[in-house]
């Protein structure tokens, strides 16, 4: 991560806390209304828990209809403590459950100071806008509702493009952060908010019969994962050999574009064949998926891991050099060599190893076809090598090329 990503996560979290420590001060606890904290902070935290991604920028989480309320209905303090309770069990969830990219403490940290920033800008617009704040009802409220929601939404997408491009050096048009459709999305769920404060404000039980409709709004913000499944492996569940070309073609442009590096690893299953043929092919197939699931959990949320097909994998590492991925690709092999999958009808273990190809971008900008040609050649001298081996591309692999594997590991 960069300098200036640094100073800017840090930035947004320390003014997360200074927001916290004033709302604090402010706070009077004679005025809370117990009720209506603990339904928005329960319903918040259980909605952060789901959310419906679109590949691989872009996420939803309904809890920003019970962030939205909050803001209206709650004291600073109550919303600060909505917030930070709802991201603490995500990282939970994620941390040791999921073990994706969310597991990292910064990045939780710095989504909490962002919404503590917004609810505050957002807390104090509504009032300047609609004065009486107890009168939630009125079309005074719903303009300054309007108008808040707007503002919350800009800023949020702002500030999560401007933490996309230094952390990731996503662009703010492949990021999609600012398309009308993403905006949009998050207006209505901002919107059903306020209708949400509406009725707790009449009498806080009424957000149970509200929340129904948040069933059918993740129904349809799970679209875009029904166009993930078409780019899926089936077997596996891991991204397909189309949409890994088509990412690593998007990610070679982008790394052109900023000079940053890029790898990509290719993995072949060591014997799969053997295995086929010794505990039939559902043995086969649990060495797949068992194999599948543990590349899984030893990647980044922004890494992309594919199948090709057969017993061979691929993998994209934006932002890592072949140098700085030889040591991840180390921890997958030797999981793998230690983990025992199970045949399904016959219940016997099964243990496999993979041997991994590693290339990077170095130089002059190769295309994806000439990238992934490398990663091969180095996975097959992993393979000559004794298999359960990685080799980093170099330029005397290229000798490999058109020589039978029984007279390379004859001459070797």
């Amino acid at each position: 991560m960069s300098r200036k990503a640094k100073f800017y996560m840090w930035a947004i979290m320390i003014g997360g806390v200074v927001i916290a420590i004033n709302a604090l001060r402010i706070f009077d606890a004679e005025k809370v209304n117990w009720i209506n904290l603990i339904l928005l902070t329960t319903m918040a935290t259980a909605a952060q828990l789901f959310k419906s991604e679109v590949p691989f920028h872009q996420v939803y989480h309904p809890s920003l209809v019970f962030f939205f309320a909050g803001i209206l209905i709650l004291q600073p303090l109550g919303f600060v403590a909505l917030v930070v309770i709802a991201h603490l069990f995500e990282w939970g969830k994620e941390r040791f459950v999921s073990r994706r990219d969310l597991s990292d403490w910064n990045l939780q940290l710095f989504n909490i100071g962002m919404h503590i920033i917004l609810g505050a800008l957002a807390g104090m617009l509504f009032l300047a806008i609609n004065p009486n704040y107890d009168e939630i009802g009125t079309f005074r409220a719903l303009t300054g509702a309007g108008v808040v929601a707007c503002v919350y939404i800009a800023l949020n997408h702002l500030m999560v493009g401007e933490a996309l491009f230094l952390v990731q050096a996503v662009d703010w048009k492949e990021s999609g952060v600012l398309d009308i459709e993403n905006l949009a999305t998050d207006f209505v769920l901002a919107m059903f908010g306020f209708v949400t404060a509406i009725l707790m404000s009449v009498n806080p039980w009424l957000i149970l019969p509200a929340i129904a409709p948040l069933y059918l709004i993740n129904r349809s913000l799970e679209v875009p994962q029904l166009k993930q499944r078409a780019d899926s492996d089936p077997k596996t569940g891991l991204w397909n050999g189309r949409y890994f070309i088509q990412s690593l073609e998007s990610e070679l442009n982008r790394s052109s574009r900023y000079e940053r590096p890029l790898t990509v690893v290719l993995a072949d299953m060591d014997y799969l064949r053997n295995i086929n043929n010794a505990y039939g092919h559902l043995g086969g197939d649990a060495a797949l998926t068992g194999v599948a699931n543990i590349l899984k959990s030893h990647f980044r949320e922004y890494d992309i891991v594919a199948r090709f097909g057969g017993e061979e994998f691929a993998i994209l590492l934006p932002e890592t050099t072949p140098e700085m991925a030889f040591e991840r690709i180390d921890m997958v092999r030797k999981a793998i060599e230690n983990a025992e999958f199970e045949a399904p009808m016959t219940k016997l273990k099964i243990n496999t190893t993979m041997s991994f190809g590693i290339a990077g971008m170095e130089g002059d900008i190769p295309s994806a076809g000439k990238i992934i040609h490398c990663a091969d050649l180095a996975a097959y001298a992993a393979k000559i090598e004794g298999r359960n081996r990685i080799r980093i591309y170099s330029s005397e692999l290229e000798n490999l090329i058109g020589r039978p594997f029984t007279e390379v590991v004859n001459h070797e």
